[in-house]
């Protein structure tokens, strides 16, 4: 990690703590190698969030148009961000999330595909389940909670108060469901249980976040 990624994680760390009291749980299921780290998605804060919350480097993906101002597109790769060309969505971020999970570094995924209108957890979607086929990799399911009370899709800009929290869950390894002839299958086998996965964190951190993220 570069001292400037550093300072960045460092500020945006502080600016969380301070204005959401954020907290952290189960970085110790952070596997090493190549993993997806899979979220829940309510808010363009959910992506910082997570970068901040791991000692990991996470790499994100989002679409190019938030780029467009220097000092935030200059944040958002400091924190591991790349843009996605508009139109090539799907294709561009599969392949680049591929070329990361290949050469043995960690991927945030929002299976959704888009943020929550009502701040619950939705159905995902098969192309997360796609990658996980593909690259055969760890899926590290992934809570954030707060940020659609915070920032959600209907605000223009984010309240400066709030509560916050990232849990990231235990290691999902998936090469049970690999040999199966439905490949169709397996994809929806793989994306259910990931979602399932996430909700069972959101579970354990509204039941007061006691013990080790499941």
């Amino acid at each position: 990690m570069g001292i400037v990624r550093k300072t960045a994680v460092v500020i945006v760390g502080t600016f969380f703590k301070l204005l959401y009291r954020h907290k952290v749980y189960g970085t110790e299921n952070m596997p090493k190698g190549a993993a997806i780290i899979a979220s829940n998605h309510c808010s363009f804060y959910d992506p910082p969030i997570i970068g901040v919350s791991s000692t990991d480097y996470i790499h994100f993906l989002a679409r190019g148009s938030l780029f467009r101002f220097p000092l935030f597109a200059w944040l958002l790769r400091e924190l591991a961000t790349h843009p996605v060309a508009r139109g090539k969505g799907n294709t561009e971020t599969f392949k680049k999330a591929y070329a990361f999970l290949n050469n043995g570094e960690k991927v945030a995924i929002f299976p959704e595909g888009k943020r929550s209108k009502d701040g619950m957890i939705g159905e995902g979607l098969l192309g997360t389940s796609v990658l996980v086929m593909r690259s055969r990799a760890l899926v590290v399911p992934t809570y954030v909670h707060g940020t659609y009370e915070i920032w959600n899709a209907r605000k223009k800009f984010p309240k400066l108060k709030g509560r916050m929290a990232c849990v990231f869950g235990k290691p999902i390894d998936f090469s049970d469901l690999f040999s199966l002839e439905d490949k169709k299958e397996a994809q929806k086998l793989i994306v259910a249980k990931i979602m399932d996965a996430i909700k069972k964190l959101r579970e354990w951190y509204l039941a007061g976040a006691h013990g080790t993220p499941p």
